[in-house]
């Protein structure tokens, strides 16, 4: 009986000491994912542009009386306009063609869809990256080649929104949701990586951003923050 109590004993311990080990490595290896998503689309959008005179798409497009033409898919008029019932298909969105059919592109792995906090906005997961809003501008059309410092200018970034404002969220019930845009003055980026985000520049490179303007943890899930002052998400 002493005997079986100091193997579990060895046990409990051998298995404290690995947990964190197992879980650290498990988080590096959706990090190198989730790296590897941005920098695929950062691709798609390098072959988007190049067949569209350098135009980075808009945000949104309406399109007559069909429906609206986001960056990341169609979600047709007239469907379910509840959040979490909404429509999206992901196959027309603007990098969809690029993607190679691999619809876990647009998906970072450490973004916690499974977490009690998070509120869906679409029937099916759409984008965790988001792409700068001031070069989505459908009145003023960005082209790449305008953009003067494209290894320092954001393509994708790990993204998320604390919502307060949508049933089933409240100001009293806050939850957090996937996001799409990515601009100076809203807590988007969503450092989910160990404190740390990943983004895709402009030129291709992937790089991680460090917060410096301090973040949001209302959800340990789900600290999101501004994008650091070393990057450039606009026309430089």
């Amino acid at each position: 009986m002493i005997e079986l109590i100091v193997a579990i004993a060895v046990m409990g311990i051998l298995t404290a000491l690995l947990v964190p080990g197992l879980s650290h490595a498990r988080g590096a290896v959706r990090a190198t994912i989730c790296a590897s998503n941005a920098r695929q689309m950062s691709m798609a959008l390098q072959m988007y542009t190049g067949e569209n005179d350098g135009l980075i798409f808009p945000l949104k497009e309406r399109l007559a009386s069909s429906g609206t033409l986001w960056w990341f898919g169609f979600e047709a008029f007239g469907g379910p306009t509840a959040e979490g019932s909404r429509i999206l298909d992901r196959t027309r969105g603007r990098l969809w063609p690029y993607y190679q059919l691999s619809d876990s592109v647009e998906i970072c792995p450490a973004f916690a869809v499974n977490s009690g906090h998070y509120k869906p906005k679409f029937t099916t997961n759409w984008t965790t990256y988001a792409h700068p809003l001031p070069l989505m501008n459908p009145a003023s059309p960005t082209r790449t080649g305008d953009i003067n410092e494209p290894g320092r200018t954001v393509a994708f970034a790990d993204s998320a929104q604390i919502n307060f404002f949508q049933a089933p969220a409240s100001p009293g019930n806050p939850m957090f949701e996937q996001w799409y845009y990515l601009s100076r003055l809203e807590k988007t980026v969503h450092y989910v990586h160990d404190g740390r985000a990943n983004a895709s520049m402009l030129d291709g490179h992937v790089r991680m951003l460090d917060p410096q303007f301090g973040v949001n943890i209302l959800f340990p899930e789900a600290p999101v923050g501004r994008p650091p002052a070393d990057v450039l998400i606009d026309i430089s």
